[in-house]
């Protein structure tokens, strides 16, 4: 009981010098205006490109996932019982239409370089 009467009194000593720690203040920052130019200046562009094997290998994936609906499509209406087959025609028509779209795809990137670290300038002789 002795301890209460020691605790509570303290604990509203520690509350009341918590409460009295000082005023609270505003960080306030001024924002300059910004010109066209500068706004200009700011902005980089950043362009990524994917691999001829990834762009390649997604696209045949995609492709395959489509013809294997087509298939399973065909399998439901012809109702010939040989839905096996149907599936296995059609995924495979998926995958060798998707590659090809790929490999067109992939190609049409050729005429861009890469840029960046990987590809540094060589350096031409020993003396710098």
């Amino acid at each position: 009981m002795l301890k209460r009467l020691f605790i509570v009194p303290f604990a509203a000593f520690l509350l009341a010098g918590a409460a009295n720690a000082g005023t609270l203040q505003t960080l306030r920052i001024r924002e300059q205006p910004q010109t066209a130019d500068q706004l200009a200046a700011e902005v980089v562009e950043v362009q990524t490109h994917r691999s001829p094997a990834a762009i390649i290998a997604q696209d045949a994936l995609y492709g395959g996932l489509a013809g294997l609906a087509i298939g399973a499509g065909i399998a439901l209406i012809t109702d010939s019982g040989n839905w096996g087959r149907d599936l296995a025609i059609g995924a495979g028509a998926g995958l060798l239409v998707g590659a090809a779209y790929g490999a067109v795809e992939a190609a049409s990137y050729s005429d861009r370089a890469r840029t960046g670290f990987a590809r540094a300038l060589p350096v031409k002789s020993g003396d710098f």
